[in-house]
């Protein structure tokens, strides 16, 4: 498995900066593990570059309608790019909730209703996010959240790349694409053709396995894929 490092190395050497028999000194490494990750943090923002979601389970306080979630906060987990679907459970019986905005949320007029939650509202924010439910839970429920995550930051040099095939590649050629300017270098039109295919490739392979099914007026549902009526 590869590591940090070793996509440091290889987009220098994509750009000539490095020789093959070369290794980036401690202040090359270094600047680019921070661009790495950079790239890493701007690609958590594109839909379609997400590799990770999660179910997971949290216990609701009753009378309590708004938690926050993120790592040590109410909710301790990594904080959520987007929260997708969402279910409280009593016994053996699932109660879908609704995923609404800010908007729709302020609009509640009587926000202290007890019972069983219909409502999520998740405002994304930064650094602390909210997450408000109505109505307000009467009792201690488990709420079960599905969740897309952050694509995780490589902390050391020494940190293992453990993501899924094709990704390796996308990040040496994309990570040499932001270093060459830094090193006065021309972008080899071979790189970034390598750098825009591979990067395409994961997002045609993630949209797949996404529903891109409509529900318009009259209950037919439409799909690009199986035409439009299924």
């Amino acid at each position: 498995m590869s590591t940090a490092r070793d996509v440091v190395k290889r987009s220098l050497q994509k750009i000539g900066v490095l020789v093959k028999s070369e290794a980036p000194s401690a202040d090359e490494a270094s600047d680019g593990l921070n661009a790495l990750n950079n790239m890493l943090g701007s690609w958590t923002n594109d839909g379609l570059l997400i590799v990770s979601r999660a179910w997971e389970t949290f216990t609701l306080a009753g009378g309590t309608a708004l938690y926050t979630m993120s790592v040590g906060l109410t909710f301790n987990t990594p904080r959520p790019v987007k929260i997708l679907s969402a279910y409280i459970r009593i016994g053996t019986i699932d109660h879908p909730l609704s995923i609404i905005g800010d908007e729709e949320y302020n609009r509640i007029s009587f926000k202290a209703l007890r019972g069983i939650p219909q409502f999520l509202s998740y405002d994304n924010a930064f650094p602390t996010d909210n997450l408000r439910l109505y109505p307000v839970p009467a009792a201690a429920y488990p709420l079960f959240i599905l969740s897309e995550k952050p694509i995780t930051q490589l902390t050391t040099l020494d940190s293992d790349v453990n993501l899924p095939d094709g990704w390796e590649e996308a990040m040496i050629y994309n990570l040499a694409m932001r270093l060459a300017p830094e090193y006065g270098q021309q972008i080899d039109p071979v790189i970034a053709d390598i750098a825009r295919k591979a990067l395409g490739a994961i997002r045609i392979n993630t949209a797949r396995n996404r529903p891109i099914d409509a529900y318009p007026a009259g209950g037919q549902v439409r799909n690009i894929f199986s035409g439009w009526r299924n």
